[in-house]
């Protein structure tokens, strides 16, 4: 069911829809087996907001864009 998130990498950038200013860059990816895929993101360019955000709600449109 789960795999590896070949589709969202480190260093990917994403901004919020509704919000594009603000701007998440992957850092790293946390997909152990049996959970769902993760992303740990920060803010660009401080990196001062860091946040654990499901790789399904970055790939969602109606939630994040791709940069």
């Amino acid at each position: 069911m789960f795999g590896r998130p070949a589709h969202v990498a480190v260093g990917d950038r994403f901004t919020k829809v509704g919000q594009p200013s603000r701007v998440f860059i992957v850092m790293a990816l946390d997909d152990r087996p049996g959970r769902p895929p993760h992303a740990f993101v920060s803010a660009a360019p401080n990196g001062g907001d860091r946040r654990l955000i499901a790789v399904s709600a970055l790939t969602d449109a109606t939630l994040f864009r791709r940069l």
